[in-house]
């Protein structure tokens, strides 16, 4: 699971999101729990993403928002080693951004290290 996850990072954090959803997709079907809301939170904030990508950004606003639903009902406590809070805070603010039409810095999932 270790691995499918760290790909699944790496591929958001360069902007394949398309591939990061397929990434996250196979975790959420084997997880449960919180882990399973935050991978199923981390599938719908990258189809939002894709969207984005593709040029419709009413549906992308639309999957973020279904995607930080999931993700605010996670506990931060799920996976210690992902900065949660800030991924959240980062795909608020592309929210804002896609609803005023103005460009905005790609999010990115913080792996904290050391815990």
């Amino acid at each position: 699971m270790g691995d499918a996850l760290e790909r699944g990072i790496e591929l958001f954090n360069t902007g394949r999101y398309f591939e990061a959803h397929e990434a996250f997709e196979e975790l959420w079907r084997e997880a449960d729990g919180d882990f399973r809301s935050l991978c199923q939170g981390l599938v719908q904030a990258c189809a939002g993403l894709v969207k984005h990508q593709r040029g419709q950004l009413d549906p992308a606003c639309t999957l973020l928002a279904k995607g930080l639903s999931r993700l605010e009902a996670v506990s931060a406590s799920c996976r210690p080693d992902i900065n949660i809070v800030r991924l959240i805070r980062d795909l608020n603010t592309v929210v804002r951004a896609l609803r005023m039409r103005v460009s905005f810095e790609p999010p990115l999932i913080e792996r904290l290290r050391g815990l």
